[in-house]
């Protein structure tokens, strides 16, 4: 039976040795070890009810991540520059990576992945009495290790609208032809023994011929929609993400040491051994008394110093 090559199976970390459907969510969308690691780019559409799991094999050509920031300038008269008050940031991440097809497996599964990705693109629909209604518009979490994930918590991706898809076969790579012989036997060929092994038999006709890009180039937008807070909080100078994001954007930083305090008591060991001598209270007698003293020290040392320059 072919399988995956070494490589493949390394990507989607022993979750996958051959074709085979996508798999679907029920209750979480937590991603799959390869996609935590970076080996794999998985896309989750939260707009389907129990959504599959989209996975290509993170082979990146191109990757950004913008950040938009949009300030209103406001002129006082009389001054040269004008204020900028803030209105809003946007972020919108663009990527572009190949998919390559070894073989007639690895092919089938691409191209699984690649159709239930672009039909996830569209909307879903609920009836009505009057008409058919749009019930929920397309929505995606996106994964790709730490540089592609949400900072809510650990194994999720992160939120978004999916954008400007463009995908490109590489016509001077050829293909891979895969025909089914003999789909109904035990003598089928290898394109009928694979389609067999991952239940889509029902699902081909005999003789039916596919003809599979061995290289596509995929891209898209993502733009990002943040479901925790973002900021800083005036009083404290904290993220205000807080526990619920505190690693904002990429699963790192925003550590901040405690706020500085004002130091209470003594600094070091040896303030701490050292005599407290009380300070007379202004205006007491002491005080008059410790006055006078300091000007009469003063005095005569003035008077020695004369005395000096004059001998």
């Amino acid at each position: 039976m072919p399988k995956f090559f070494q490589v493949e199976k390394a990507a989607y970390a022993g979750q996958k040795d051959s074709f085979q459907n996508v798999k679907f969510k029920k209750r979480d969308f937590e991603n799959s070890p390869g996609a935590e690691s970076g080996t794999v780019l998985e896309i989750i559409p939260v707009h389907i009810k129990n959504p599959p799991v989209i996975q290509f094999i993170a082979y990146l050509d191109s990757m950004s991540d913008t950040f938009s920031s949009q300030q209103t300038p406001v002129q006082p008269f009389g001054r040269t520059d004008p204020y900028y008050m803030w209105k809003s940031n946007k972020r919108a991440i663009r990527l572009g990576f190949s998919v390559p097809s070894s073989s007639v497996s690895i092919g089938l599964e691409n191209l699984n992945n690649l159709s239930w990705f672009l039909g996830a693109l569209y909307p879903t629909y609920k009836d009505t009495q009057v008409a058919t209604s749009i019930s929920a518009s397309p929505m995606f979490r996106v994964r790709f290790a730490n540089l592609i994930c949400s900072a809510t918590r650990n194994g999720q991706g992160l939120l978004g609208v999916i954008q400007n898809v463009s995908i490109t076969p590489d016509v001077k790579n050829g293909f891979i032809s895969a025909r089914t012989d003999n789909l109904g036997s035990s003598f089928g060929n290898v394109t009928s023994d694979i389609i067999k092994a991952a239940g889509f038999e029902e699902n081909f006709s005999e003789g039916k011929k596919l003809l599979i890009p061995k290289l596509m180039t995929v891209s898209f937008s993502l733009d990002v929609i943040h479901d925790h807070a973002l900021g800083w909080e005036h009083s404290t100078g904290q993220w205000r993400g807080g526990l619920a994001a505190p690693n904002f954007p990429y699963d790192f930083g925003l550590v901040r040491e405690t706020l500085d305090t004002p130091p209470v008591g003594p600094t070091n060991s040896n303030d701490a051994q050292a005599p407290q001598v009380a300070k007379p209270v202004p205006n007491s007698p002491d005080a008059r008394a410790q006055k006078n003293k300091e000007t009469t020290l003063l005095e005569d040392q003035a008077g020695s110093e004369r005395g000096a320059e004059t001998s």
